[in-house]
C-alpha cells in the first residue's frame, strides 16, 4: 500500500530529529517505502523468518520477545508510536530472526527495503550518520535494559518502565509487562499494590 503525505511527514519528522536529512535525500526513499496494516495479534516478524524491512510505527503498539525450548516468553522491548522496528541480527547478517515482533493492538507500520536504503546510504553521507545514531540508540537502549537488570530491584525497574513507557501499564496485559521486567505476574501484582498503598 503507498503511503500517504501525513506518514511520510511524520517518518521525515522523526528521521530529521536524529539528523536533518535534505528534502531531495527523503524523497529518494519514498519508493521504497509501503505501509502495512496489522490486527491485533498478528506478526511483523516470527524467529525463523528472514527480514529485508525496517519498519517505523505509524499507529499501534508492537511487543518483541524471545521463545525459549521451553516455550516460556521473555518480553524484549515495546515498540510505540513514533519508533523505529529493527531485527539487526536478520537484515545486517542475512540470518533468520531470533525474535517475534506483535502487534499488541490494531496497529500501521511503514515498511521500508533495507536493502535499496541501505544502497541509497553508501553514497549520501546524512544517511550513513542516520544509520550509526540509529544503531548508537539502540545499543544504549540495550545497556540501560541490562543495567536495570544488574543494578535495580523489581520496583525500580517497574517505576523506570512507567517512565520510559508512560501509559503503557494501563493498556497491555501485565503477564507483558512482567515478562519485560523479568518477575512473574503474581509477583507485579504484589509489587503494584505495595507503590500504590505508598502513594
Amino acid at each position: 500500500m503507498l503511503i500517504d503525505e501525513r506518514h511520510f511527514l511524520d517518518i521525515k519528522n522523526t528521521i530529521n530529529q536524529v539528523v536533518f536529512i535534505p528534502d531531495k535525500q527523503m524523497n529518494a526513499i519514498l519508493p521504497f517505502i509501503s505501509k502495512v496494516s496489522y490486527r491485533k495479534g498478528e506478526y511483523f516478524t516470527k524467529a525463523g523468518d528472514y527480514q529485508t524491512h525496517i519498519g517505523y510505527v505509524v499507529d499501534g503498539l508492537f511487543r518483541l520477545f524471545y521463545v525459549d525450548p521451553k516455550g516460556k516468553e521473555y518480553t524484549k522491548y515495546f515498540n510505540t508510536q513514533g519508533s523505529f522496528v529493527v531485527v539487526y541480527n536478520s537484515i545486517l547478517q542475512g540470518q533468520p530472526s531470533y525474535l517475534y515482533i506483535q502487534a499488541l493492538k490494531d496497529s500501521e507500520a511503514l515498511l521500508i527495503n533495507y536493502l535499496e536504503w541501505s544502497k541509497l546510504a553508501d553514497s549520501q553521507i546524512c544517511w550513513q550518520i542516520f544509520f550509526r545514531k540509529l544503531t548508537e540508540q539502540t545499543y544504549l537502549e540495550k545497556e540501560k535494559r541490562e543495567s536495570d537488570f544488574l543494578f535495580y530491584d523489581a520496583k525500580t525497574r517497574y517505576r523506570n518502565f512507567i517512565k520510559d513507557f508512560p501509559g503503557l501499564d494501563k493498556a497491555i496485559k501485565q503477564h507483558h509487562i512482567a515478562s519485560f521486567l523479568g518477575i512473574s505476574p503474581e509477583t507485579l501484582s504484589r509489587l503494584k499494590k505495595n507503590i500504590d498503598n505508598c502513594q
